[in-house]
Parts: C-alpha cells; structure tokens; sequence
C-alpha cells in the first residue's frame, strides 16, 4: 500500500544498480523490524503491504541542488517520495529512518544525501479494485492478512488485535474496556477495533 519514487541524477547509476536500489526499498524491507527496534509487523500484514507497493527509480536529467547543477563526479543526491495512504503521522518516522539505511548500505556511506518526503492521502483517498478505500476498508484487508506473532511477545510488549503488530505498552496507543487493556499500534487500529465492538 505504498508507493515508492525514487529520484536520482541521470547517468549515476547504470539499470542494474536502479533496479538494486528499487529492491532495497520494497515493502517487505521497509516494514520489517530491524535490529534494536522493538516493532515488528505482523508477518501476514507485511505480505499484504509488500504486495501493494509499487517502487519506481526515476532518472532526472536536470537536477540542481543547493541552487547549483548537480556534479556526476559527486556523491549522489536521492529524493524519496512515499504515498502512505492515511498513515503518513504513524509510519512516518519509521520510513524515513528504513529509507535512509537502505540508501546508506547501497552506498557504503554512514549517511546517504536524500530527502525523503512521507505524503499522507485524505480519507478515501486511495483506490483499489476500482473504488475508493477508506481506513475501514484497508483495516479490514489487513485484519483479513494477519497470521500472529512470530516470536513469544516479551514483557513489556503488546500485539495491536487489528493489525498484528507489536509494539512497546509505554508507547502504545490504549484502550480500556470491560477490565482489559487493549494496546494499538496507532489511533487508526484503536479507533477501528472501538467500533467493531461497540457494534458487537
């Protein structure tokens, strides 16, 4: 459910390294918890993602930056344009740091020149099988995707009942209802699962 452009400067990098670079920004990788993260997706909402992403590598032939023509003989500059659907707030810290790292091993440089841009669609704003999706709907398929946990969810950690994922209680987003503690990956999850029991 992304879509992924990536932006660089014509003739510095040949088609193979294009299509290396559009490989390191899929869904799977971007999603996936990494070392020292505490959240991690739920396996099944991870193959639901990485199915809907699109990635495209664009080459401009014009390119200024800092007010002056791009030099080939420099490092590389990166624009990363991400459409989030409705989740830009929530998953935008975690894209632009995922981003970041992929472009900075494909590089071999502790810290790549890119500048990523998270864009958020209004409700009802993305269409699939041609009609508008609404948050609902999209919390709905990725209900439908979940498998479970991988891995025993460690102290301190609480499994999202809406999407899978596992997130840290202290940052959790809560709900309490009938004497149990529910935790919530975003208000989105939170908000979802608030109705579904109200209308049960």
């Amino acid at each position: 459910m992304l879509f992924i452009e990536l932006l660089v400067p014509a003739g510095v990098f040949d088609a193979q390294e294009r299509r290396d670079l559009a490989g390191r920004l899929t869904g799977r990788r971007l999603l996936a918890a990494t070392d020292g993260e505490t959240v991690a997706a739920d396996p099944g909402v991870i193959d639901l993602f990485d199915s809907l992403t699109h990635v495209v590598v664009r080459e401009e032939a014009v390119w200024n930056a800092g007010g002056r023509p791009f030099d080939a003989s420099q490092r590389a500059w990166y624009v990363v344009n991400v459409i989030v659907g409705m989740w830009g707030r929530e998953m935008g810290e975690h894209l632009i740091s995922r981003i970041t790292a992929e472009l900075a091993q494909a590089e071999g440089a502790p810290e790549p020149r890119v500048m990523v841009h998270v864009i958020s669609l209004p409700e009802g704003g993305y269409g699939l099988h041609g009609r508008a999706q609404r948050s609902r709907d999209v919390l709905r398929s990725i209900e439908h995707a979940k498998t479970g946990p991988v891995a025993p969810v460690q102290d301190g950690m609480i499994v999202d009942p809406v999407c899978g994922a596992t997130v840290l209680l202290e940052d959790a987003v809560i709900l309490e209802r009938d004497g149990r503690t529910y935790g919530f990956c975003c208000p989105h999850c939170r908000g979802h699962f608030a109705k579904q029991m109200e209308a049960s």
